[in-house]
């Protein structure tokens, strides 16, 4: 598979002695918060981190829809408030120590020069691989990325301390997802990549298995000071400087089975820090998350985030409106479900002689969701949503193609 044979994820390395020395300054401020601060809160308010999307595309099989960016955003939603419907399968050796990050994403609906947007950008280039900011052609002759600069085929990017600036392109399999920990770039540059197949949930035949929008949670993860759960050594005495992360020797690819053992302990492969599967990532823990709140405090590095005032408020529906997209549909069905309801939702999809062809119970959130409608037969479905006491239903029709 394409994508298991590309990198997971690359972090911006410091070899700059001024970035060393910022690195360490951040260092101290994160350490002393989390003893001093971090560690004694038990309630704290949940900060919203207002979010541009920069979709830079060589040609329109890479502008990926404004679908798949609301999902991504969904994902972040999930995986950072603790609510994807995955942690049950945190094995009980680790459930104590997972978190609800209590951070938030929106799209911002102001502009750098204060005008309205939907927190969405899109840029044509001329550059078929401008996505892959290791070698040519995402790079110039004296090695500045060109994804940054509009000028140099990309966008620039949006003042990084009041927005997280999250750019989508074509990394031609040169990694999936790449990151920049905080004091070891410049601020033009300063935000993550994530290829164009991996952005959101997104049912391709090249997404797999990186295909439920966790890429950019283990990068935004990166954004906000995480290192890999393995230290980015293969060794036993590397730390990830996380308290209650257990020393971890290697990382693990695909979905391994629990247990896992190295360095006398325990792995916590299942961690958004790992390089497995998406459907294998489940968890932050405590002290993880204690070291991203540090980058939002005062005098941290993404302080700036944690009172930016772009994001709009969202509009409250006045009906319940189930949309279903596309219709009819190949290989991934998506469903965005609107209420003023609250509470849990049940989601099944029957063919048409009645049988059960997909159930989601109890489904924790009302947004966009993804169906893999890859291995149903052609024909006529009906997707039942039901909440409380309500039901909606709506007839899909199954056709070969791909979406």
């Amino acid at each position: 598979m394409w994508a298991q044979q590309t990198a997971r994820c690359v972090i911006q390395q410091v070899d700059k002695p001024e970035d060393l020395i910022r690195q360490a300054e951040i260092e101290l401020h994160t350490q002393n918060w989390i003893r001093n601060i971090g560690a004694q809160a038990t309630v704290r308010e949940v900060i919203t981190i207002p979010v541009v999307v920069h979709v830079i595309y060589f040609d329109e099989t890479e502008n990926i829809s404004d679908l798949q960016i609301f999902s991504q955003l969904q994902v972040l939603n999930e995986d950072f408030r603790f609510l994807n419907e995955a942690t049950d399968r945190i094995p009980q050796t680790f459930q104590d120590l997972a978190a609800d990050v209590e951070l938030e994403f929106c799209l911002v609906n102001v502009d750098p020069d204060g005008q309205a947007t939907n927190g969405i950008t899109r840029t044509q280039t001329t550059y078929e691989c401008i996505g892959n900011t290791l070698k040519e052609p995402g790079l110039t002759p004296d090695g500045t990325p060109r994804l940054y600069y509009t000028d140099l085929g990309g966008r620039d990017i949006w003042d990084s301390q009041s927005y997280l600036n999250l750019y989508v392109a074509n990394t031609c399999d040169g990694f999936i997802g790449r990151a920049k920990l905080p004091g070891t770039v410049s601020p033009n540059e300063d935000a993550p990549i994530i290829d164009n197949d991996h952005f959101g949930s997104n049912c391709t035949p090249t997404s797999f298995p990186f295909d439920l929008g966790r890429t950019a949670t283990h990068e935004v993860g990166h954004f906000f000071n995480l290192i890999h759960i393995f230290g980015d050594a293969d060794e036993c005495d590397i730390d990830d400087l996380v308290s209650d992360t257990p020393l971890q020797k290697e990382p693990y690819t695909q979905c391994p089975s629990h247990p896992q053992v190295s360095c006398n302990s325990l792995d916590m492969f299942m961690n958004f820090m790992d390089y497995v599967d998406d459907r294998c990532m489940l968890m932050f823990t405590t002290g993880q998350k204690n070291r991203m709140l540090a980058t939002l405090a005062p005098g941290g590095p993404r302080a700036g985030l944690a009172t930016s005032s772009l994001c709009g408020v969202p509009a409250v529906p006045t009906e319940d409106a189930l949309r279903v997209f596309p219709n009819p549909v190949g290989n991934c069905l998506h469903l965005d479900f609107e209420t003023i309801a609250t509470g849990t939702i049940d989601i099944r999809l029957y063919n048409a002689f009645g049988q059960l062809v997909y159930e989601r119970i109890n489904s924790n959130t009302f947004a966009l969701k993804s169906i893999d409608t890859t291995n149903l037969t052609d024909g006529v479905y009906w997707l039942v949503v039901e909440y409380g006491d309500d039901r909606i239903s709506r007839k899909v029709i199954k056709t070969g193609a791909w979406n």
